[in-house]
């Protein structure tokens, strides 16, 4: 005997409706969506803020604006890495020469610089100090503050747009005068940071007067003529530039 099944049932439009699915309310997709715009700007805002920049050491006083405003973010995730670090084109790496000078007389000057593949072994310890060299670059500000803006003629009357423009110069001068702040502060405390380091790796001591010079190296590349006929080897003496502190003095003594 079989048995008919029932299937009047499961063809029936009078289903039992499916339990209510949890929904997020629109006021916290709205907030969510707007925590990750902010998000992925405060992503695209450092390679932004990098790619700004041109070779005299400017940069774009809107990109700087924007990204103080993110700053503590951005450093909290260091969402500031180097972006542009393996990009088609490298340029020239940097290298660290110290002297270490001990003030009792008796202790002949250390000298040295790094990343040194003699003397760092193995290659994980290499790269280290490698990285440490760039970075110390890469962080280089110079002394000198961003100038402040021309004040217009005396002698001339201003209409509204030169007053406009003149705010929005001083504006600009002062977000950057605020970001050189930091980023030579910045600078300042790796600076410290590896003179203190080196200083303690050869036994030297600053309250007795031991010091520690250090200097940044730049290592650049062969031109396809260098290497090709005049068959330089890439360590050629002459491819190692030691870079300035500071940006020469005018005729008039003063930086510009």
């Amino acid at each position: 005997m079989t048995t008919r099944i029932n299937t009047s049932q499961e063809s029936s439009p009078e289903r039992k409706l499916a339990p209510d699915t949890f929904s997020i309310p629109l006021g916290w997709r709205i907030g969510l969506s707007a925590l990750l715009l902010l998000h992925l700007l405060a992503v695209f805002l450092p390679p932004f803020q990098f790619a700004c920049r041109v070779g005299n050491g400017s940069s774009s006083p809107f990109a700087d604006g924007l990204v103080g405003w993110f700053r503590p973010y951005i450093g909290a995730l260091y969402l500031d890495h180097g972006y542009f670090f393996f990009a088609p084109n490298p340029g020239p790496s940097h290298l660290v020469k110290y002297k270490v000078e001990f003030a009792d007389g008796e202790r002949a000057p250390i000298e040295g610089r790094f990343p040194d593949l003699q003397q760092q072994q193995p290659r994980l310890k290499y790269h280290r100090h490698f990285m440490i060299a760039e970075a110390y670059n890469n962080q280089y500000t110079s002394p000198v503050a961003p100038p402040e803006p021309s004040p217009p003629p005396l002698n001339t009357q201003q209409t509204e747009r030169q007053r406009r423009l003149h705010a929005d110069r001083v504006l600009a001068h002062e977000a950057q005068l605020s970001e050189w702040k930091f980023r030579r502060r910045q600078y300042e405390e790796l600076q410290k940071s590896l003179t203190q380091h080196l200083l303690k790796a050869h036994g030297g001591d600053a309250e007795v007067g031991d010091k520690v010079t250090i200097t940044r190296v730049e290592h650049r590349l062969l031109s396809p003529f260098e290497a090709g006929e005049l068959r330089m080897k890439p360590s050629d003496p002459t491819t190692y530039v030691d870079l300035l502190e500071a940006p020469p003095a005018s005729p008039s003594g003063v930086n510009r």
